[in-house]
């Protein structure tokens, strides 16, 4: 969790998820989203002398013009995965004060190396999808509103619903399947 203070996000205690939010796991899909579905996207070259700053700015604008957050309330859920071959689960999160989410957080929980995001994130209604993904030359940061309504991700969610990565999840968790059944049934 240090990457997440790194980051300038603090862990909500005391949070629990309503039901009907997308599976985290589907949201890996949403770079796959196609633009009509409503995506919004940002990409910023690597060579950009400027890149920690502007990604950073358009992260926030992104975010906070998409309604992932509020500048008043800056709660918001991150998907996190407990260990290695586990699958991802939503953590309530606070922007804090000071934050770099494409620099050092994306040097943790948050991506692979700084400048190298790979994070999913969700409003706490969960109608707005924040992502970031590294492309070849480039990271892209985008938003999506009314996840329900993509395609992909209903799709990729239907698949899901076979059971067969049930096994991969907290066993405190509801089994995958029933979250994707859940979430296509909410919508």
């Amino acid at each position: 969790m240090k990457s997440l203070t790194a980051a300038g996000l603090r862990i909500v205690e005391e949070w629990t998820a309503p039901d009907g939010l997308v599976p985290s796991t589907v949201t890996g899909q949403a770079p796959s989203v196609p633009f009509e579905d409503g995506r919004v996207e940002v990409l910023r070259d690597f060579l950009d002398p400027l890149l920690q700053e502007k990604a950073n700015a358009d992260w926030y604008r992104l975010a906070v013009e998409g309604g992932l957050f509020s500048e008043t309330d800056r709660r918001f859920l991150i998907a996190l995965s407990p260990g290695r071959d586990r699958l991802s689960r939503w953590h309530c999160v606070e922007l804090q004060s000071e934050w770099d989410i494409m620099g050092k957080g994306a040097d943790g929980l948050l991506g692979s190396a700084p400048y190298r995001p790979e994070f999913s994130m969700l409003s706490l209604d969960g109608n707005v999808l924040c992502f970031a993904t590294t492309w070849e030359h480039a990271i892209s940061t985008s938003v999506l509103k009314a996840p329900h309504r993509s395609h992909v991700l209903r799709h990729w969610a239907e698949g899901l619903m076979d059971g067969s990565m049930d096994d991969m999840g907290d066993p405190n968790d509801l089994p995958l399947s029933v979250a994707a059944r859940r979430w296509l049934d909410h919508h």
